[in-house]
């Protein structure tokens, strides 16, 4: 890697990062639609600490010297996060209620309301619940990769009260001691797929607070001294990361390999794809995946409880045994749902939610 002037602030290569997260993780969770359950990109779960990283580093960029010199409030602040988080978490919590209660009740042949009602008014307002309808730990029954956004929402929080607030030094003392307590986490839980579920959700916090702050390093970093990377040194490790990965359980221990996978790995591929430029075709791949990326991540978990039952209902056979068909046409049929539900909701939410924003303090103002 090199040191020139800083380039522009938008980094399509990190788009690409977020976006072949998002599918990874997506692979993951559908495996079994390929014929390969456990055997299919099985560290996929690590994709979440990469979207914490990146998540450090783009706070940092966008709002970071913002908030430190408190040009951006806290009112604005949470609008524009809770503008880019929360309507979509909205509605795949609402479509996920239906659909995974319709599935509890096929299931267990009852419905658990004492648990289901209050689960889902907490899940609402982007908080964990631990009434667990029928006994299951999951934190977000209705969406389960939610839990993710929900710690998404407390590094935020923190990033404004204190962490864009702090000089390199103690930042980096902090990100070492969440350092510390994920190496404890994950020795205690035997892997870093933790903090989505009651009896691990503690393991989260130090999870996210290591990427995280690693994130917002990497930017500090960058801004001191920018740095570049040919586009060909990111391929390259993004497929290495492809590879970990998918052989993930032949590397090692899963302790010590997520944890050098979390703390090394990860943030020199970040690295790499802040210093990349890309040209134009792949930056227009790059920004689509990007688009797409969020809606992946939460639309899948409803749509695969869809997608078994159409098949029970209308070929009368399980979506497993239509294997790995039903993979392929399941991936891309997410994509699509990601790129409508990105074009017709987030996007013009996110862009509604802001002007209501801009009149409400206009009319402040103004009195």
């Amino acid at each position: 890697m090199t040191s020139p002037v800083a380039r522009s602030a938008y980094f399509e290569s990190l788009d690409l990062i977020r976006g072949l997260a998002a599918l990874v993780v997506l692979v993951y969770h559908v495996d079994f639609m390929f014929g390969l359950r456990g055997h299919l990109l099985p560290g996929g779960y690590l994709a979440v600490d990469l979207f914490f990283l990146l998540s450090g580093f783009v706070l940092s960029l966008t709002y970071g010297e913002r908030v430190a010199s408190g040009a951006v409030g806290f009112g604005r602040f949470l609008t524009l996060r809770l503008a880019r988080l929360y309507p979509l978490f909205l509605a795949t919590t609402v479509f996920g209620f239906f659909v995974m209660t319709a599935r509890f009740h096929a299931n267990e042949g009852w419905i658990d309301a004492a648990r289901l009602g209050p689960t889902g008014a907490v899940n609402l307002a982007m908080l964990p619940s631990f009434f667990e309808p029928y006994g299951k730990e999951t934190l977000f029954p209705f969406n389960g990769a939610t839990w993710s956004i929900f710690f998404e929402m407390i590094a935020s929080l923190s990033f404004f009260i204190a962490f864009a607030r702090l000089g390199t030094g103690p930042l980096l003392l902090v990100t070492l001691a969440a350092g510390a307590g994920l190496l404890a986490a994950i020795l205690f839980y035997g892997s870093a797929d933790i903090g989505w579920a009651t009896s691990n959700i503690w393991g989260g916090f130090p999870r996210v607070f290591f990427s995280f702050g690693l994130g917002m390093l990497l930017h500090r970093a960058y801004r001191r001294r920018p740095w570049t990377c040919p586009a060909i040194g990111l391929g390259a490790l993004l497929v290495a990361w492809l590879a970990i990965v998918q052989w993930k359980p032949a590397l090692g221990p899963a302790p010590w390999v997520d944890l050098l996978t979390i703390g090394l790995f990860m943030p020199l591929l970040v690295a790499a794809g802040i210093g990349a430029s890309l040209r134009p075709v792949p930056a227009w791949v790059a920004r689509w995946l990007g688009d797409m990326s969020y809606g992946v991540y939460l639309n899948q978990g409803a749509l695969i409880i869809v997608a078994a039952g159409l098949c029970k209902a209308l070929l009368g056979r399980g979506i497993e045994t239509l294997t790995p068909l039903a993979g392929f046409l399941f991936v891309p049929a997410v994509m699509l749902v990601s790129l409508v539900t990105f074009h017709g909701l987030e996007r013009p939410a996110r862009e509604a939610w802001r002007a209501g924003w801009r009149r409400g303090f206009r009319r402040k103002a103004d009195a």
